[in-house]
């Protein structure tokens, strides 16, 4: 064995010292961290060449040696090297969780005789229709980011950064099976990337399938799809017909490109099989938000420049219909969209002379910062003596609340227009909702987010002022993606234009919708939080007594982390950390308690809860969500917030209104409220190891983040008090009602 001041590892075939013959050669071994650490991956170097290999092959006896959580250690490592007659020293590096390359072991061996290559040399295969679309909508999307490059600097780029060989490892027997997704390019958004294919065993039922960026968290994918299609393919084996899976896996921010993403089988008797392994170009989603408009000429040099650097790089290309058609739907998205025409003129508002009934428009009535800022405004329009009626895309517990303010709440279904298919199909499903729409007898429509747009033609058919608040940080287009028709998403953009006002809680979201081509009347009215509310509740709600009613003991520190759960948010990567601070800090994470507050019996609750299982971290539990959420910011030592897209979060603002410390990712939509280093403390979001730091520095030192929580309460008073933030959104309506003034 030999071991590191940060590992152990031992290279068992060839052994160091072996004598062989030039050609290619499979290192085998394995390699263990010592405690706090993770590796990822391993790569081998020989003689300036970098050759990548595959990490993570179960291993139940470094298990037991090594007594790990799991009942094996994913451990073991196999490397295709190739050796020239003159080499014969290679270093062993191991990609830690940092996203570093870290050299552990050097091995020599006599290297001499005839060329006799034991195993074939690796080949990158032909790339079909998703991976070559992939390529090129991102090679598209940077030019957004890079316009004063040529098509040819960007292509060569590109086919530079993607992984020579995609496929590292194929199903062995007797499994079977064929990684979709992810592509040989993908984005990832929220830090997830798609997993979809299908597998099988030949002899014996598969129970349960996992795959894995990093190899700290092993996440559950869905098997048993129908996949009737295979059956020919394999009349002998039955479970063919039901063995598509598909789901996602995330991947922590700060690996660096490629990324590999392995799969795991769990069989009956409770083993654990490395079936695949599929290596990935990932880019974030927000290159996805970017605009993608050409002139036809631009779109045919891009894609001329792409398929020469691919040719080059040595990739062969599948052109058969199928790439085509992708091909085509690119160009048309691309092409169209440049030369789209202005909107249709709006009809004519009827303003009344004073504003003396609202309707506000909700895509849900759930516990959520959408609907919770809604009923906020409403409050504030109730008290100025403002009748009010709500239209709801779907029921919620906030419905009894909007009732107890006196409106009239009614709810909606505009999943034929989501579903319509192409304008016409758009305009007729409109017209079957705008029946519903109570818009007549009100002198004001507020729509609340860009998912109520289906509102927005009812109501200026009605002739009535619109108001538009948009609180998501992120395009029609990237958000919806492939789920709606191109003329839902046209209709969605438009909808922006024909409200009189549109309005955002921060400029970090108003950027993304008010650009150029978008002509949009567009102001920023901040978000708020009730102070004086939160102070009363906590004069009536002592600290001491909301942490024994959370089970804290007085001794303990309390960590919590609120917001519904789901992908945006972020949890899946706070986990990962909490449980990496807690093998680096164990004597802190011993006394400290982690509460993610906002379950769900949704999906992604029970995604979350098996990877949490396989965490084991214990002193990070789920709470269903609860309207009483204000004691989990009062009962805190800090509060986190882990999202990686925002607008004006009310986790952020409440936390800083509550005085409590605040560790939350640094995206734009945090920054305009918390100031890094001032107010909060900024980490990346979904780097698990920054994390993991920020939190062994926040709770180790406590002192730094009182200091800043009470910088952040000063700030919520002078920039965010509701008392006086609310009235200039009361103002904003009423001047758009009225047309008096200007917003």
């Amino acid at each position: 064995m030999h071991e590191t001041g940060f590992s152990f590892s031992h290279l068992d075939s060839p052994a160091c010292g072996a004598s062989i013959p030039p050609g290619w050669h499979l290192l085998r071994g394995w390699v263990w961290p010592k405690p706090g650490g993770q590796f990822v991956d391993v790569r081998a170097r020989l003689e300036g060449r970098v050759f990548h290999g595959v990490h993570g092959w179960p291993r139940a006896d470094l298990a037991a040696h090594f007594c790990t959580r799991r009942r094996v250690a994913l451990a073991e490592f196999r490397v295709a090297v190739e050796f020239p007659a003159s080499a014969s020293t290679v270093v062993l590096e191991a990609l830690d969780l940092t996203g570093q390359w870290i050299a552990f072991q050097t091995a020599t061996f006599s290297v001499a005789g005839a060329r006799n290559d034991s195993i074939p040399a690796p080949d990158p295969r032909a790339l079909r229709w998703h991976d070559f679309g992939r390529s090129l909508n991102l090679l598209l999307r940077l030019r957004s980011v890079h316009p004063e490059d040529s098509w040819v600097k960007l292509a060569t780029q590109l086919a530079c950064d993607l992984p020579r060989v995609q496929d590292r490892l194929y199903p062995p027997d007797p499994f079977v099976g064929h990684a979709d997704e992810p592509a040989i390019v993908n984005s990832s958004r929220f830090g997830l990337l798609p997993v979809v294919g299908y597998l099988f065993h030949k002899t014996s039922p598969i129970a349960r399938l996992w795959a894995s960026a990093d190899l700290q968290a092993l996440q559950p994918l869905r098997l048993g799809r129908a996949t009737a299609n295979l059956i020919p393919h394999f009349p002998d084996f039955p479970a063919a017909g039901s063995s598509g899976y598909e789901g996602f896996v995330d991947v922590p921010s700060q690996l660096p490109n490629p990324v590999a993403v392995r799969l795991y089988a769990e069989m009956p008797d409770h083993s654990l099989h490395l079936v695949q392994v599929r290596t990935v170009h990932r880019h974030d989603a927000e290159l996805d938000k970017l605009p993608c408009t050409f002139p036809a000429e631009d779109f045919n040099a891009a894609l001329l420049a792409l398929r020469s650097a691919l040719r080059v790089r040595g990739y062969a290309v599948v052109e058969d219909d199928a790439w085509k058609g992708t091909i085509e739907e690119l160009r048309l998205t691309a092409v169209r969209a440049a030369t789209s025409t202005t909107m249709r003129p709006a009809a004519a508002i009827a303003r009344a002379p004073t504003l003396q009934r609202a309707t506000f428009v909700s895509h849900n009535l759930n516990l959520e910062g959408a609907p919770l800022f809604l009923l906020d405004l409403a409050r504030a329009y109730a008290s100025k003596g403002i009748a009010l009626a709500v239209v709801s895309a779907a029921d919620g517990v906030l419905r009894a609340r909007f009732a107890d303010l006196g409106a009239e709440v009614k709810i909606v279904d505009p999943a034929a227009v989501l579903a319509a298919r192409d304008s016409a199909e758009v305009k007729s499903a409109l017209s079957s909702l705008a029946l519903q729409l109570p818009f007549s007898d009100t002198d004001l429509v507020v729509t609340n987010t860009f998912t109520t747009f289906w509102a927005v033609p009812a109501a200026r058919a009605a002739g009535k002022p619109i108001l538009s608040y948009v609180h998501e940080s992120t395009t029609p287009a990237a958000f919806y993606g492939r789920s709606v028709s191109p003329a839902v998403i046209a209709l969605a953009d438009e909808a922006l234009g024909w409200a009189d006002t549109v309005t955002f809680t921060s400029d970090a979201t108003r950027c993304y919708h008010a650009r150029p081509g978008c002509p949009i009347n567009a102001v920023i009215t901040p978000g708020w939080v009730d102070i004086e509310w939160i102070d009363r509740w906590r004069v009536a709600h002592p600290r001491a007594q909301l942490r024994a009613q959370l089970g804290v003991a007085p001794e303990e520190l309390l960590v919590t982390n609120i917001g519904t759960i789901c992908d945006r948010k972020g949890q899946l990567g706070f986990a990962r950390a909490v449980e990496l601070f807690a093998r680096r800090q164990p004597m802190l994470a011993a006394r400290t308690r982690f509460i993610l507050l906002g379950g769900r019996d949704a999906f992604f609750d029970h995604f979350l809860r098996d990877v949490l299982a396989d965490l084991g971290a214990p002193q990070l539990v789920v709470h269903a969500e609860t309207p009483e959420f204000h004691a989990y910011y009062a009962a805190a030592d800090l509060t986190v917030c882990s999202s990686y897209e925002e607008s004006s979060p009310r986790v952020v603002l409440e936390a800083m209104a509550c005085s409590t410390p605040l560790l939350a990712s640094d995206i734009a939509g945090i920054r305009e409220i918390a100031r890094n280093g001032l107010e909060a403390t900024l980490i990346p979001a979904g780097h698990t190891t920054a994390w993991a730091d920020a939190l062994a520095r926040m709770l180790g030192s406590p002192a730094a983040g009182r200091e800043q929580a009470q910088r952040a309460r000063a700030r919520a008073e002078s920039h965010f008090d509701a008392r006086l933030v609310l009235p200039r959104h009361v103002a904003l309506a009423e001047a758009v009602a009225t047309g008096k003034g200007s917003p």
